[in-house]
């Protein structure tokens, strides 16, 4: 097995380089709708919603409990 890794950026290093950014936005958006554990008719309608109002996954889910928050109030 090999162990040899490149490391293309680190923390405290300068801005995150922009393909870099995109998997790291990709992979926090599916680790969030995992931790959700909704059932898969859901994620793929926060994904479909989120995609068409061009928001990322966690910019939906946040207006979306932001709205609730305020409607509750």
């Amino acid at each position: 097995m090999n162990v040899d890794v490149e490391v293309v950026w680190q923390r405290g290093d300068s801005e995150m380089p922009a393909n870099i950014e995109h998997i790291v936005k990709k992979a926090r958006n599916e680790l969030l709708l995992r931790s959700l554990q909704l059932p898969n008719d859901a994620v793929n309608i926060i994904r479909y919603n989120a995609s068409k109002s061009n928001k990322t996954i966690n910019e939906y889910i946040a207006s979306l409990v932001l709205e609730n928050i305020q409607t509750a109030q």
